[in-house]
């Protein structure tokens, strides 16, 4: 480990001298939930998608969830982790421990020795990585569940990598580029995130998951089908090759994610008209296509209604904005 980056992440924070000083958790810091599901909103500042938290020590986390993804990556010493499936994980120094969205672990007390960092990550700022690594691997499955509100089928994992050379490098470039850069570099870091999962996906012996939750499968698999084949998708097709009805899936779909089984469609659809309107040179006509509509003027509506502007308004805005013009 990078002995500069030891030492700025060691050093000891308000929080921690508080804590020495005697004084409890204070839980509305975290969280205003009675359940205490710890607030992205108290968590990530204001327009960012991730961001760096050193682990707090000389205190328990009791049990808790939270509403973003979490990275807990151990620098020096080892945290002790009380999963919600009843599992006891030891992270050690170099390894790392993935949690999704709203799942439940306590955190025993840390000694000054033991030195963690949290990552903070809201979903959306997965999607470069999920483009990347697909979801047919567990990883991309993780993913895929951090997208969605229901009942998680990889309610974490664990990496077992501290003798994983490119994937410690990584790590100590990803921290120092936060540390750095906290406002910045979104693009940098969403290609370093995605070369952290290439390299654990490569590394798959390595890793432990939770225990699978066998529920929403069937909105899973949809979830998976929408993220791989948006353009040429039926949703009635889908529905008949797993068995049950349209309504039934739509209904297995809104439980699972708030949205119906259309609304999931069009919203990868349109953000891949966005990405595209964003980094092609493609006419409107063609992006179009290319995300599955054959209806030109449905997509216009459609793109306007969620966008508040045309196709064409938002490439020029998004061209001024980022100084292509």
């Amino acid at each position: 480990m990078n002995e500069d980056l030891l030492r700025r992440l060691s050093a000891l924070t308000e929080e921690e001298e508080r804590l020495l000083g005697g004084a409890p958790l204070d839980k509305q810091a975290y969280s205003t939930d009675p359940s205490f599901l710890v607030q992205s909103a108290k968590m990530i500042p204001q327009g960012q998608a991730i961001t760096l938290r050193p682990h707090t020590r000389f205190t328990p986390f009791p049990l808790h969830r939270h509403d973003f993804v979490e990275i807990l990556y151990m620098l020096k010493g080892k945290t002790l982790h009380t999963m919600e499936d009843g599992a006891h994980i030891t992270l050690q120094a170099g390894e790392i421990l993935m949690m999704n969205c709203h799942t439940a672990h306590a955190i025993a007390t840390c000694g000054r020795e033991d030195v963690a960092v949290n990552l903070i990550v809201q979903p959306s700022f997965f999607d470069f990585a999920l483009e990347t690594i697909g979801s047919g691997s567990t990883l991309g499955r993780f993913l895929i569940d951090a997208l969605r509100a229901g009942e998680k089928e990889v309610p974490y994992l664990y990496f077992k990598v501290a003798e994983v050379q490119p994937i410690q490098s990584l790590m100590e470039s990803l921290l120092f580029s936060l540390l750095d850069k906290p406002n910045g570099g979104q693009l940098l870091h969403k290609t370093a995130m995605t070369l952290l999962f290439l390299h654990l996906t490569s590394n798959a012996e390595r890793m432990t998951l939770s225990t699978l939750h066998k529920g929403n499968a069937l909105a899973v698999k949809l979830l998976r089908e929408i993220h791989r084949n948006y353009q040429t998708l039926c949703l009635s097709d889908f529905a008949k090759a797993h068995g049950v009805s349209p309504a039934y899936l739509s209904k297995a779909a809104r439980t699972a994610t708030g949205k119906s089984c259309t609304e999931l469609l069009q919203a990868r659809r349109l953000k891949k008209a966005k990405d595209l309107l964003e980094n092609t040179n493609l006419s409107v006509l063609e992006i179009c296509a290319a995300v599955g509509y054959s209806n030109s003027s449905y997509f216009y509506r459609l793109f306007e209604k969620e966008e508040g502007v045309s196709p064409t308004a938002y490439r020029r805005s998004f061209q001024v904005k980022s100084g292509r013009r």
